[in-house]
């Protein structure tokens, strides 16, 4: 369960050097850093643009997965595992017991 104690202080998103893939980090006032891939930051903007344009769906779970991809893409990705209803359910509590 995440900490009520942490605050998210500060995003940075850059490709760093020699790379060719968007990194993202996340800083909270803990001084916790959490480095997201292209790929999962890619996933979560797809689940937060699935729900918010579609006129009826509340809720998605995404679970992380190795795939077999295109040559130069991430094997692992956020790969839709769970649906509208388990994704509701889980925030709820989550919220509930915050």
């Amino acid at each position: 369960m995440a900490s009520v104690d942490k605050k998210l202080v500060k995003v940075v998103a850059a490709i760093p050097t020699g790379h060719k893939h968007l990194r993202m980090a996340l800083f909270f006032d803990s001084g916790d850093v959490i480095v997201l891939t292209e790929a999962l930051a890619a996933g979560i903007a797809r689940a937060y643009i699935d729900i918010v344009t579609h006129p009826t769906r509340r809720g998605v779970v995404l679970c992380v997965k190795e795939i077999d991809g295109k040559p130069g893409y991430a094997k692992i990705q956020l790969v839709e595992c769970g649906g509208e209803e388990d994704a509701i359910r889980e925030i709820d509590t989550l919220i509930r017991n915050v």
